[in-house]
């Protein structure tokens, strides 16, 4: 018997696919064995003011999760006066002075002479060292055990004894800062609280000092300048997608008190990775000069101490070191795209084995057939990759986005999330299915919506078929009743397909 000459080609075509497939899974294992190492995120920023401009300090890793650090020597104005350094542990507070930086991993330290290190000690003690400060006649070093705030200063070259800041639970963050003769003050919040508490060294002991309440802001930086404490706080509250808000405030018995207020930093558009992942400042003659880290790059911006608001020449975020987008971009959906490819190739071979034996015992095609559950399955997952960037640049448009990521349930930001991603996931098919009888993922995996005849695609079955496609998707019920359905009819037909009497059908060459 002669081979069917349209299911022949359909054979072919999706032999052809697979093949397609294959390559571009070996592509996509390419991107995420080396885009995976080379992409590098940062978080926790720490910066310390000296002479000749600014060191700062922020946690960098890669997609494998390698915790490391990265350094950077910056002039007054912040721009890098040597290349960034690169160390493949965490450091966890830094100390600079004159040539001589100190960074400290812990416990332990590793003193560096213009760039280079040329020593390192164990500091023999139990916890490790989360703020430093260089002070006369010696520097500090400060940290948190058992239910307490501890600090050690330096004598000549060895380090005192422990000395007792205030008793304190589990520490998220400590912040240390003086002024001239000024100092130590010293910040920290309690993890699980919206507290930070201050303590003043006065000469001979750590005095408690004014507390603040910040809420649930994740970002905050404290220093002492002009007599006076000066906290900036980053909150998502504040959030916009084209600017950076940060609240100002300092304590009530400080002198010239500054009453709360928001200062806004204009941004790029079309930055990748807005979350932002980490706060700090440090002053340097006149001015406060504010770092802050995204998912994958660094930014700074500077105000005058005098008045403490934006000027129009300083008045904008601006980017020290950033990954290239297309790196970046390539880094977050090569995996996905992966394993997309992957499971496509073994979808692929059940219609190989399928088609391969019709078209060997030559059996003819009558009417329009019907796509299989794991064709559509495919053509779904491919609109799904198709949709997402412009999902999440709408997220960010809309100023959505949760700060947790999308699988922060408890979020209050999720429900606008899933909205915004109906609306998206609604317009796409009705208007392509309607107008053009198949999605971008469809057209590739070889499949078309048509009426029960096999004719286009009507407005009434385009809107009843999308409208249901929205309980579908919506929840996890309505994804379950739909799969069953497709599993269970004859045709194939899911509940929006059965509403508007329409079906999905291979897409055979006339």
């Amino acid at each position: 018997m002669n081979t069917p000459p349209r299911q022949s080609a359909f054979y072919d075509s999706k032999r052809r696919l697979a093949y397609y497939f294959a390559w571009a899974s070996m592509a996509f294992l390419f991107l995420e064995l080396t885009l995976g190492f080379l992409l590098e995120f940062t978080s926790r920023p720490r910066a310390a003011a000296s002479a000749d401009g600014f060191r700062v300090l922020h946690r960098a890793f890669n997609q494998d999760d390698s915790d490391g650090s990265r350094l950077y020597v910056l002039d007054p104005d912040a721009r890098p006066l040597e290349p960034s350094l690169s160390f493949s542990d965490t450091a966890t507070a830094l100390l600079p002075e004159g040539r001589d930086l100190t960074l400290f991993f812990g416990s332990h330290s590793a003193r560096l002479v213009d760039g280079k290190i040329v020593g390192s000690a164990d500091l023999n003690q139990k916890w490790p060292v989360l703020a430093a400060l260089a002070d006369t006649p010696g520097a500090w070093i400060f940290g948190w055990r058992e239910n307490a705030v501890v600090a050690r200063r330096r004598q000549k070259d060895d380090w005192s004894s422990e000395i007792v800041l205030a008793t304190s639970p589990a520490v998220d963050q400590i912040v240390a800062s003086r002024d001239g003769a000024t100092g130590p003050l010293v910040a920290w919040r309690e993890r699980g609280t919206g507290t930070i508490k201050t303590a003043l060294y006065d000469g001979s002991s750590f005095v408690p000092k004014a507390s603040y309440e910040i809420g649930a802001a994740e970002h905050w930086d404290l220093v002492l300048t002009a007599g006076r404490h000066l906290l900036i706080v980053y909150n998502r509250d504040d959030r916009t997608y084209r600017y950076v808000t940060l609240r100002l405030e300092c304590c009530p018995d400080c002198p010239s008190p500054l009453a709360l207020r928001r200062i806004r930093f204009s941004e790029p558009v079309l930055l990748l990775g807005r979350k932002v992942t980490g706060l700090a400042a440090a002053v340097l003659g006149d001015r406060l000069r504010i770092f802050i880290t995204r998912m994958s790059t660094l930014m700074t911006a500077s105000l005058p101490l005098a008045t403490l608001e934006p000027d129009p020449a300083a008045s904008k975020l601006q980017s020290i070191d950033s990954q290239a987008p297309w790196r970046h971009i390539s880094a977050a959906f090569a995996p996905v795209l992966l394993i997309f490819c992957s499971f496509s190739m073994i979808f692929l071979g059940f219609v190989l084995f399928r088609e391969r034996a019709r078209v060997a015992r030559g059996i003819p095609v009558s009417g329009p057939q019907p796509a299989d559950f794991l064709q559509r399955l495919m053509a779904l997952t491919l609109d799904l990759l198709l949709l997402s960037p412009f999902f999440v640049i709408l997220l960010e448009l809309l100023n959505v986005a949760p700060d947790g990521g999308l699988s922060d349930l408890e979020d209050p930001r999720i429900l606008p999330v899933l909205y915004v991603f109906l609306a998206v996931h609604f317009l796409y098919y009705f208007l392509m299915e309607w107008r053009l009888g198949w999605t971008v993922g469809k057209r590739i995996i070889g499949l078309r919506v048509t009426e029960l005849d096999g004719s286009r695609l009507s407005l009434r079955g385009a809107l009843v078929r999308n409208m249901i496609r929205l309980f579908e998707v919506g929840n996890p019920v309505g994804a379950l009743v739909g799969t069953a359905m497709v599993l269970m009819t004859r045709r194939r037909q899911r509940l929006g397909d059965l509403a508007g009497r329409c079906l999905v059908v291979q897409d055979l060459p006339e």
